[in-house]
């Protein structure tokens, strides 16, 4: 697929069908430019392979590297292995198709003449972070910021009101 119009765009009216392959690196200048709250770096790949048809297409996106993010363990910003696979099916159609709100359907109207890639990787990136993100190991944290935090937990156990001590045991068997 080297004739994508620009980097992240498929260029539908100048592709003959067939089968095209792509791999779009992704870096910081995507996380800036897609202003992706909580990242801070990239370093991905994207394999596009796209099949054009007469009136369906496919398109299957496969990413995997590390993007940087804060700890939330100890706000160290880490690099966070990711990996994840997206395969769409597109539809030259009207926007009220009913495949419209279909999962994994993209419905493009006969006349538009690209399919932005941007959004989906966007989203792909997005969903691919997990809830919690610390470092594989607690070695890796910042060691003053988990001491802190072992101190405080310890401090928290230690202060406990004498009017709920009674009621600890309360579940136990």
């Amino acid at each position: 697929m080297s004739r994508l119009k620009d980097l992240y765009t498929i260029p539908l009216q100048t592709l003959k069908e067939g089968k095209y392959d792509e791999i779009l690196r992704i870096t910081k200048e995507f996380i800036e430019k897609q202003q992706m709250d909580g990242v801070y770096d990239a370093d991905l790949n994207v394999n596009v392979h796209f099949v054009k048809q007469k009136d369906l297409h496919t398109l299957s996106l496969k990413m995997k590297g590390t993007i940087s993010v804060a700890c939330d363990r100890c706000l160290d910003i880490f690099q966070l292995p990711i990996q994840m696979d997206q395969d769409m099916v597109v539809k030259v159609g009207e926007k009220d198709d009913e495949l419209a709100d279909a999962e994994n359907v993209i419905v493009i109207a006969p006349d538009e003449t690209e399919i932005g890639l941007s959004p989906i990787i966007y989203e792909m990136i997005m969903l691919s972070i997990p809830l919690k993100k610390v470092h594989k190991n607690e070695k890796d944290c910042n060691s003053n910021v988990v001491s802190y935090l072992k101190q405080k937990k310890k401090k928290n156990e230690e202060k406990t009101d004498p009017r709920w001590d009674s009621l600890k045991d309360m579940f136990k068997k």
